[in-house]
This record gives C-alpha cells, sequence and structure tokens, in this order.
C-alpha cells in the first residue's frame, strides 16, 4: 500500500514538473509581431455655416449718444433685412455694441462704435450667395466692416469614428504585404494608437502636430493614422 501512495507521489510530481515546464518554456518563447502605420482618408461636406459680420459709426467727443442710435437703427434694419433672405436661422446671435476712441495728431478727436452679429444656419448655399454679393444689405443702408464664413459638421464625430476603423483596416493591409512573402500570416490586434485628425481644405497639404481643424472651407478633406502592433502566427 505504500509503495502504490509512493508510486502516486512520484507520477504527480513528475507530471507537475513538466506542466510547469511546458508553461516555462512558452512563457520565455518571444511573441512574433509587426508594427505598422494605418492610414485614413475622405471628403466631406458641411452641413452647417456660421455667418459673421460686423458694421460701425464713427462720431465726434460728443456724438456718442447719436452714434448709439444710429447703429440701433443698422441693427433694426439688419434683422429686417434679414427677414427678407427667407433663410432658416438656428441661431441668431447680437453682441453689444463697443465703443473705441479714436486719437488724431491733436489728441483724442472721437469715438468708433461697433457690433457684431453672427448668424447659424443649415442654408449653406444661400448664406453663402448672400455673403458674397450682398447687395440687398447695401441697398438698405447696412454694410459691413468685415464678414466671415465658417463651416462645420454635425456629422462630424461619426466621420472621425468611421475613419479611425478605415485607417485600423489599412493598417492591417499593410501588414498582410509586409508578411506576404514569409510563412507568417497576421493574426490579432495588440495595441492600436490614433493619430491626430487634419482636417482641411481639399487638395491640401498643411499638416500639424497639434491637428487642424480648418472652417474656412464648406468642401473638406479629413486625414488620420494609426500606429497598430498584430501577432504574427
Amino acid at each position: 500500500m505504500k509503495n502504490s501512495w509512493a508510486f502516486i507521489l512520484g507520477i504527480s510530481i513528475i507530471i507537475a514538473f513538466g506542466v510547469w515546464g511546458w508553461f516555462f518554456q512558452q512563457s520565455r518563447q518571444v511573441q512574433q509581431t509587426v508594427r505598422v502605420v494605418g492610414y485614413g482618408t475622405e471628403e466631406f461636406d458641411s452641413d452647417i455655416v456660421k455667418w459673421s459680420v460686423s458694421f460701425s459709426e464713427r462720431v465726434s467727443l460728443t456724438g456718442t449718444q447719436e452714434g448709439y442710435q444710429i447703429m440701433a437703427r443698422k441693427l433694426e434694419n439688419f434683422q429686417k433685412l434679414w427677414e427678407q433672405t427667407g433663410i432658416q436661422a438656428s441661431e441668431f446671435k447680437v453682441f453689444p455694441v463697443n465703443v473705441n476712441r479714436e486719437y488724431g495728431t491733436g489728441g483724442h478727436i472721437g469715438y468708433t462704435l461697433d457690433q457684431r452679429i453672427y448668424i447659424v444656419s443649415n442654408e449653406i448655399e444661400k448664406v453663402e450667395q448672400l455673403a458674397i454679393d450682398p447687395i440687398l444689405f447695401v441697398d438698405g443702408g447696412v454694410t459691413f466692416d468685415n464678414s466671415t464664413m465658417e463651416f462645420y459638421s454635425s456629422e462630424i464625430e461619426e466621420i472621425k469614428k468611421q475613419l479611425l476603423g478605415k485607417a485600423t483596416e489599412n493598417a492591417y493591409e499593410r501588414a498582410a504585404e509586409i508578411t506576404s512573402t514569409t510563412d507568417l500570416k497576421v493574426d490579432k490586434l495588440i495595441s492600436a494608437r490614433a493619430g491626430v485628425f487634419q482636417i482641411t481644405e481639399p487638395y491640401s497639404t498643411e499638416v500639424a502636430g497639434y491637428g487642424i481643424h480648418n472652417t474656412s472651407s464648406a468642401r473638406k478633406n479629413i486625414k488620420v493614422t494609426v500606429s497598430a502592433e498584430f501577432t504574427l502566427k
């Protein structure tokens, strides 16, 4: 009986050491991997425009009250003229009037009053045409000191997610191409790191380490890279 227990114990120890040895050998093996950089790019159209305009009035040292009255009339005219366009705005923001001192060779000679307005709309083509040819406002007595348009997309986060997927797929394809002349095959993705997004106007080569988000063009190009590491089998 004692011999049987000794035999069983001996076999158990042998098996235990065998299993431990196998795991130790596996842990010592270097896992083969390949690292690549995937690239994704696509063009998209904006669906939001922000049109910013400003107008001003210069007055004498004693003309600030009159200046405020003139600015109020300009704002009222602008709002009436905007309503005539029939363009739907999701936001119509009017900023307070700013008063700045004017100086000449003789010192303080008067004031300049200026006011800024911005309008947000989904009717991009209509707003763009109005900004390019503001004759409606000029004829109504409102001339702009500054007029700028900014273009955005309400789908930008979804576009970014889809592009990350494309860049990761491109990374896999590049890894497969690298290993195509060997006996190894690309297996699992074990790490991935996305670069910054570069959103520019089409055909632009502009890049920045902190990323770019160009708002001056309604049509945009977005680019991103993904650094990926895959195991090989």
